[in-house]
């Protein structure tokens, strides 16, 4: 498992509370992240502490005995699901100000870990426009022992049912990495809108001194000199 900086987990975690508006709490990605932040939050205050049990205090739906589903009942646990991710919210921003408080008043007796060991699951996308093999090994060692898999946009858009395909990676998929060296990226341009659109984090590579889009260029991206540079800037830039 990956040490990490609780508060840049945190953060992360606060960052999807936004995504999981739309789910619900038996969706299988709303309860690898509400797992996921139990732990952080176990691991940098303890089981025992108020952010956790406050936490875990929420139970995000009235009922689940499908025997007793009605459309009230529907009613009644969406709006306890909304109430609850704003608890959630809440209860982030105030872990993170203590653990920067910890660390700017208190820096002699800091009471919260520095860094936590976690490893965190999910997917992460490779445009289309990756298709090296050199590339694709760079990008893959920079996420080594984190708990992600790729999922690979590789294939060509040719019919509508790819299309979907593709549109269902990004959604998925906790961020992309997007190459903007390629000549043809006709196809990189529609996945970044795609993800754009769906709020999801988007990471730009691209060679050293390459031309970009005008609409490109204003966004942040990684610039990398040779391969084991690119992996090294990604795993700082993702952490």
């Amino acid at each position: 498992m990956a040490e990490r900086d609780p508060i840049d987990l945190i953060r992360v975690q606060l960052s999807r509370a936004g995504e999981m508006a739309g789910l619900h709490p038996d969706h299988e990605a709303f309860r690898q992240w509400h797992l996921e932040t139990r732990t952080i939050l176990e691991k940098a205050f303890g089981s025992q502490s108020g952010h956790c049990q406050n936490f875990q205090a929420l139970r995000f739906k009235e009922t689940s005995i499908k025997a007793f589903a009605s459309p009230e009942i529907d009613k009644i646990n969406t709006a306890r699901y909304k109430k609850d991710l704003e608890s959630v919210k809440n209860i982030l921003q105030g872990a993170i100000k203590e653990l920067t408080l910890d660390r700017t008043l208190f820096k002699k007796i800091q009471t919260t870990p520095k860094t936590v060991e976690i490893s965190i699951k999910g997917e992460y996308f490779v445009s289309s426009g990756i298709t090296e093999p050199d590339m694709i090994q760079a990008i893959q060692r920079a996420f080594d022992g984190s708990g992600l898999t790729p999922l690979y946009g590789s294939e060509p858009i040719q019919k509508r049912e790819s299309l979907d395909q593709r549109i269902d990676q990004i959604r998925r998929s906790r961020f992309g990495i997007y190459n903007l060296s390629v000549p043809e990226r006709e196809e990189v341009l529609l996945e970044i809108g795609i993800a754009l659109g769906m709020g999801r984090q988007i990471v730009l590579i691209c060679p050293k001194g390459s031309p970009l889009p005008d609409t490109m260029k204003r966004v942040k991206h990684i610039e990398y000199e040779h391969f084991p540079d690119l992996t090294q800037k990604l795993k700082q830039e993702m952490g």
